[in-house]
Parts: C-alpha cells; sequence; structure tokens
C-alpha cells in the first residue's frame, strides 16, 4: 500500500493532530497488517538536493569499519547541517506513523545510511531488528520498533515477506513483494518483517537513510544488526535546534552519550 504525503509538511499541524488524519490511520492499520507501508512524497526536492550534497561531502563514509557486505557500508550520519533539518529526523508524515505505532513517547534510537556500490549483491533475507520474546509470543504483540528507508539519489529496490512479521515459523514457501522507493518516498519496516536490498546493477552508487525508532524503553543493542549506522550521532549544537514538539524523540539521549 502507498500513501502519498505530499501535503503533510505543510499542514502545520503537530504530530499528535496529524496522527489522527485518515491517511495515517490508514498508514498504520496496513503497516500492522502487513508490516511495512510506503510513503510516497515525504522530503521536497530542494532538500533531497541539500542532503545528497552535504553526504557527499563527508569524510569516511565507506570505511572498511562500516562494510557489511559485498559492496555495502553503512556509516552512521551526523545530524548536523543539512541533516539536522527536521523534515529528515522528524518528518510529519513519518513521525506521525510512529507516534501511532509506537506511542507518542517514541524514540530517535539511530541514524545512518547505506550505501550500495555498482556490483552490490543482494542482502541477505533478514530482519532488521530481533523479537522480544519467544515465536510464540513475539507475533501477537505490537512492534517495539521501526526502520524508515529514505533513498537519497537512486530509487531503492527491496523484496519484503508480507505478513513475515507474525509468523511464528518461516515459511520457506512464501512469494516476497518487490517494492521500488522512489527519490523522495520512504517505507517504514517493522523490525520483525524479513526483508532484503536488491542488488545494484546500475553503474552509480545507491544511498539510502536509515532512521530506526523504537519504544522508549527499548534498549536492544541488536536492533539494526546488519547496519553499523544505526547509533544515533548529534552535532555540537544540535540539541539547542531540536523544536519542543520533536524534543522528546531525543528524550534518551544523555544515556547515549
Amino acid at each position: 500500500m502507498r500513501i502519498d504525503c505530499g501535503g503533510f509538511a505543510d499542514m502545520g499541524a503537530p504530530p499528535d493532530l496529524l496522527a489522527q488524519t485518515e491517511p495515517v490511520q490508514r498508514a498504520y492499520d496496513h503497516l500492522v497488517k502487513d508490516g511495512y507501508i510506503v510513503l510516497d512524497r515525504v522530503l521536497p526536492p530542494p532538500t533531497l538536493a541539500a542532503l545528497a550534497t552535504a553526504f557527499a561531502a563527508r569524510q569516511n563514509m565507506l570505511d572498511e569499519r562500516f562494510k557489511v557486505g559485498s559492496q555495502r557500508y553503512a556509516p552512521p550520519v551526523e545530524l548536523s547541517g543539512a541533516f539536522a533539518d527536521p523534515l529528515v529526523y522528524a518528518n510529519p508524515a513519518i513521525a506521525a506513523i510512529v507516534r501511532v505505532a509506537l506511542d507518542r513517547s517514541a524514540i530517535l534510537r539511530g541514524f545512518g545510511a547505506e550505501v550500495a556500490l555498482p556490483g552490490a549483491a543482494p542482502q541477505h533475507i533478514d530482519r532488521e531488528g530481533r523479537p522480544l520474546f519467544d515465536p510464540n509470543l513475539s507475533p501477537l504483540l505490537p512492534a517495539h520498533a521501526l526502520t524508515c528507508l529514505l533513498p537519497l539519489d537512486q530509487p531503492h529496490s527491496i523484496a519484503v515477506w508480507s505478513g513475515s512479521h507474525r509468523w511464528k515459523t518461516r515459511n520457506e514457501d512464501a512469494v516476497p513483494q518487490p517494492l521500488e522507493i522512489a527519490v523522495g518516498s520512504a517505507v517504514i519496516l517493522d523490525s520483525r518483517l524479513l526483508s532484503s536490498a536488491t542488488a545494484n546493477r546500475s553503474d552509480q552508487p545507491r544511498t539510502v537513510l536509515h532512521a530506526a525508532y523504537a519504544r522508549r524503553w527499548f534498549r536492544d543493542t541488536s536492533h539494526g544488526l546488519r547496519l553499523a549506522g544505526t547509533r544515533l550521532v548529534i552535532g555540537d549544537d544540535f540539541l539547542a535546534g531540536v523544536a519542543e514538539v520533536d524534543r522528546g524523540l531525543f528524550a534518551h539521549i544523555k544515556k547515549l552519550t
């Protein structure tokens, strides 16, 4: 399912009011049922251009420390400069869905990127995080963490196993659903959903931003196990510029520093 979020940033409404709108409620219902939701037009072209320029200027993004597979790197991305834009870490549409799915006290647990160089092989089929409890209980529980993927420079293609966040046993015969996420759009995944990024068969690197949101009490360090960049790194003056309505996303920050 896809939701057009083109007008959310212009509403000027706080997240709690946006959470009550019909598109957000539909998105939440689909997220609960299938474990994912595609959000079109969450970032405008000027913001994307600024982010792409800022990312290209940052050093050591392809450091071997951040290698996560064949021709794949997952560096952390400091929330500073262009990445300190609230449209990036507290996008109105994304934040509203996160607050409905996790609760009003949800936090931004990590922020990073994944760069797939030309020739990068498909990712292993895996979950973005791990179930909290045994397979008989975890599928019955609501989401405790969500991952938002936002392509930065090229469309991002992934395969998802719809409903797998609710499986008690893995269904080896299930057919994956391919998703193509346009630049400026995003996909939100329940951390328990099985997914896999496809191979990069183009001649250009593909960069996708990863934002990991979680319930405030969630401390599982395995969330985003595939991605070294899921840890949260903030600039020196970042918190001073965060609006009051978004400060709850960083309520845990003292425990990270």
